[in-house]
């Protein structure tokens, strides 16, 4: 025993002063165009560390090279260049539109320029503003690319909306005749019940009843939705929407969806039909005594003409307008397609529009600067130093075994010895 300890701690000893093996080098990698070649050559030529400093934002293949070295053994350190500004965020959700499209959302720095593109050309360049956050509806081919002068995001389209029709109530008249035109017009399917007196309607689309499985909205234009009432109440509660005339935001019958009280008229300022605010030619009414949460879209002067509100699984909205039909005939030139884009906007706001999950998604990178967080942990506080420490050699730890169980035994061998 006295010789295996002996042996040992001779190898111990040893393995102490011998000439320790080269380490591999480390490397710096200056920018984020010369780490693909970096990445490369660590594959390759193994390195302890890489110390990384960027001045954009690595892409996904980069992310996901650098994360498999550093898990083979390779401390990666990174941390971002003076002035870099690597945070951007995209994201694209459908809307409830019947020409298709999307809501594109990017969010970036207060005062950085963004660019977005998709497969077909360039979509938009702006300056964000303080909040940082662009919003735009647009046309989408493909997957949609931001980028701002140190970052780049993708995002595409993973769903898609499933549009029913739209339920047109209204006395015979010009204001049913044109709503139903401006929608038609904007590819809305429309199903129409147009009261012409007391117990006669005139029917276009059926007369099916009203719920989520059959419509996306309801427009109720006038007192002629009164004996609906309580069907349009369930539709909006259980996820349908509605939007509300002046006249009908009135009806007992419906106030318990109503996003506001009908309040004072409001008169119509003459002459401003062709001019670049032409509702406010028109008369109505002003809402007052809003619900809990509900926005007011749109006004005149101080008066609030356009409300909106969730109503538990729907959405409710009450225009102040009437006669919106003398916008689309006695307006300018370009009122008949802002008749129609207007109404068509006030439908797509409060539709039911269940998605549908597409069956292709390409690949895309959303939120770069978390995604490399994530990947390699928080940037470093400041330059690396220093190798890393090398790991104890097993042989170390099995001769410093064999030698603690020789010593022990020569002891206990001695003990027994003297025992007897």
């Amino acid at each position: 025993m006295r010789l295996t300890a002996w042996l040992a701690l001779g190898g111990l000893l040893w393995l102490a002063w011998r000439p320790a093996a080269p380490a591999a080098p480390a490397r710096s990698v200056e920018s984020a165009r010369a780490l693909p070649q970096a990445l490369r050559e660590a594959t390759v030529a193994p390195v302890t560390r890489l110390d990384v400093t960027l001045d954009s934002l690595p892409g996904r293949s980069e992310r996901a090279w650098a994360r498999a070295l550093a898990s083979a053994g390779t401390a990666i350190h990174w941390r971002l260049a003076p002035g870099a500004k690597p945070g951007i965020a995209l994201t694209v959700e459908p809307v409830s539109s019947p020409n298709g499209g999307g809501r594109v959302i990017v969010s970036a720095a207060a005062g950085e320029v963004v660019t977005l593109r998709d497969a077909a050309g360039s979509i938009d360049s702006a300056t964000t503003g303080v909040g940082g956050v662009r919003v735009l509806e647009a046309t989408i081919d493909g997957t949609v690319m931001a980028a701002t002068r140190g970052a780049a995001a993708s995002a595409a389209l993973r769903d898609s909306v499933v549009l029913r029709k739209v339920l047109v109530l209204a006395r015979a008249g010009w204001e049913g005749k044109f709503t139903v035109a401006a929608l038609e017009e904007a590819g809305w399917e429309v199903a129409a019940r147009f009261r012409v007196a007391p117990d006669v309607v005139v029917r276009q689309g059926g007369d099916a009843p009203i719920d989520t499985a059959r419509y996306a909205a309801v427009v109720a234009l006038d007192s002629s939705a009164a004996p609906l009432g309580a069907a349009i109440t369930r539709f909006v509660r259980s996820g349908g929407g509605v939007v509300l005339g002046a006249e009908a935001a009135r009806l007992a019958s419906l106030a318990g969806i109503a996003p506001a009280r009908a309040g004072q008229g409001v008169a119509p300022l003459l002459g401003a039909l062709p001019t670049a605010a032409p509702r406010r030619a028109l008369g109505g009414i002003a809402y007052t005594a809003l619900r809990p949460a509900a926005v007011v879209l749109e006004r005149t002067g101080a008066s609030a003409r356009v409300v909106a509100a969730r109503v538990d699984g729907g959405r409710s909205l009450a225009i102040g307008y009437d006669d919106t039909w003398r916008w689309r005939m006695e307006g300018g030139d370009g009122a008949p397609a802002d008749h129609r884009a207007w109404w068509s906007g006030l439908v797509a706001s409060v539709a039911h529009a269940p998605l549908a999950p597409l069956a292709v998604v390409a690949a895309t990178d959303e939120a770069p600067y978390p995604a490399l967080v994530e990947a390699l942990g928080e940037p470093a506080a400041g330059a690396a130093s220093g190798a890393p420490p090398a790991s104890r050699d097993a042989g170390e730890r099995i001769l410093f075994t064999i030698l603690l169980a020789a010593l022990l035994a020569e002891w206990g061998s001695r003990r027994l010895r003297g025992a007897r």
